[in-house]
């Protein structure tokens, strides 16, 4: 039925295999593990992030290992959220400006974690910029055109 799917044009974007599909390391397996220990909305959207972006690479029929890479971005873009607090986390509802600033901090940490890590390394701008936005609104570093 996949292949029939591919055929056809259609992305199934919610297959929760790309992982194991791209025979991808142990060690991203265990980080979003570790996520679902903390909180289990982020793992599921890392999740989700990651595969809707190896779908949508595969869709435009891009080089296998520019979708892996941008997958494994995915999947890991918000790993730093494991050292932000939880109740700041899983809070119900606005984020004070404080706890905003907070939670903004998951963008560096994840990256610090990556460089910390050599089979993470490669992917550390994912966690780094995925809150970068053109016009120069988004963080950490408010890059624009």
């Amino acid at each position: 039925m996949r292949n029939k799917m591919k055929e056809y044009g259609e992305v199934d974007f919610y297959r929760n295999d790309i992982i194991k599909y791209y025979d991808l390391d142990k060690i991203f397996r265990d980080q979003l593990n570790s996520l679902d220990t903390l909180d289990p909305f982020t793992r599921k959207h890392s999740e989700n992030v990651g595969n809707l972006t190896c779908r949508l690479c595969e869709k435009l029929k891009l080089e296998k290992g520019f979708t892996i890479y941008t997958s494994i971005c995915g999947f890991i873009h918000d790993i730093g959220k494991m050292f932000i607090d939880p109740k700041i986390l899983q809070k119900e509802g606005k984020l004070t400006d404080e706890e905003f600033e907070i939670m903004k901090t998951h963008t560096t940490i994840g990256y610090n974690m990556c460089m910390k890590e050599p089979k993470l390394r490669p992917y550390s701008a994912g966690p780094l910029y995925h809150h970068e936005a053109l016009d120069g609104t988004g963080y950490p570093n408010r890059f624009s055109r």
